[in-house]
């Protein structure tokens, strides 16, 4: 019985028994720190900063228990190295999301797949004449902030433990695959999601897992999470997978949902499948002119 969930060659618990421990341990860290906040305040807002935040640092906290006692590895060794390549990885994946999502934008207008109803700059009001108001500046830093605690948690949970994990008990093909689908359809309980936007949420969610394998650290998918989400969300005004926030650009879906995202947003659009192809090209070339020897561009950024 012992051999089921022990790996005779390691000493340690299979794979599979060490990812359901971690999820194990994060609900429970995770249920400890909403009940806490809940008892002092009183309440806690659902999709508030303040509810991200707890998730964030549950998964931390958890994330670094399992890989310390159940991988008996080093919490950096997930990924999360910080040498020469980190701040410019992470710069380099929130361009890279921000031309894809500039691109699906204005494609979206183009075909009439989307209508533009003005700009808020964060705010409740839309005019196609509005300004800045310097008054916005903490909502787009809460909002940047709560995208960040996202990408960040989001990524070491799935990149980093889960996934990685996952390569050791059942081999990459099928970690790729199979991480890709729970990605995906862990997102069916958002809001106005679908069957559609889960499958299409797993055809993207490869790209974080090529930017993971090319570079062998967390940095560059949480770039590519964090500017995508700001730029879908905060600045061209879609959706989040069905997550409305403050924006840059009010507009909304007119089109089939198929193709405009509908409520859930543009990851609801089958029109993200070729711009995420577009943002392989660039997380390829990235690494290319970044780390094959002989290549003089980082030299030069550094």
């Amino acid at each position: 019985m012992k051999k089921y969930f022990m790996n005779p060659e390691t000493g340690l618990l299979r794979a599979g028994w060490r990812i359901l421990a971690f999820f194990a341990i994060f609900m429970a860290i995770t249920a400890s720190g909403m009940i806490g906040v809940r008892t002092i305040l009183g309440s806690l807002q659902k999709n508030s900063v303040l509810q991200w935040s707890i998730l964030a640092i549950a998964a931390t906290a958890a994330v670094y228990i399992a890989r310390k006692y159940l991988d008996r590895k080093s919490f950096p060794s997930l990924g999360l190295v910080w040498d020469k390549y980190a701040v410019l990885d992470i710069l380099s994946g929130i361009v890279n999301s921000a031309l894809v999502m500039t691109a699906t934008y204005f494609v979206m207008l183009w075909a009439n797949l989307i209508e533009f109803n003005g700009f808020t700059w964060w705010t409740d009001d839309a005019a196609a004449d509005a300004v800045f108001r310097v008054a916005a500046l903490p909502v787009v830093l809460a909002v940047f902030y709560k995208l960040s605690v996202v990408a960040w948690w989001e990524e070491l949970v799935f990149r980093g433990y889960v996934f990685q994990n996952m390569i050791a008990g059942i081999g990459l093909k099928w970690s790729i695959i199979l991480s890709s689908l729970i990605f995906g359809f862990g997102h069916a309980l958002n809001p106005e999601a679908s069957i559609l936007s889960s499958v299409l949420i797993a055809i993207i969610t490869p790209q974080l897992i090529y930017a993971y394998l090319k570079t062998g650290q967390l940095w560059l998918p949480m770039g590519l999470h964090l500017g995508w989400n700001f730029f879908q969300a905060s600045i061209f005004g879609f959706a989040a997978s069905g997550q409305k926030s403050p924006s840059m650009i009010s507009q909304s879906p007119i089109g089939p949902e198929w193709l405009s995202g509908g409520a859930f947003g543009a990851e609801g659009s089958i029109l993200v499948i070729p711009f995420t192809i577009l943002s392989f090209f660039l997380i390829h070339y990235w690494v290319r002119v970044t780390r094959q020897p002989g290549q003089k561009l980082f030299e030069t950024l550094a």
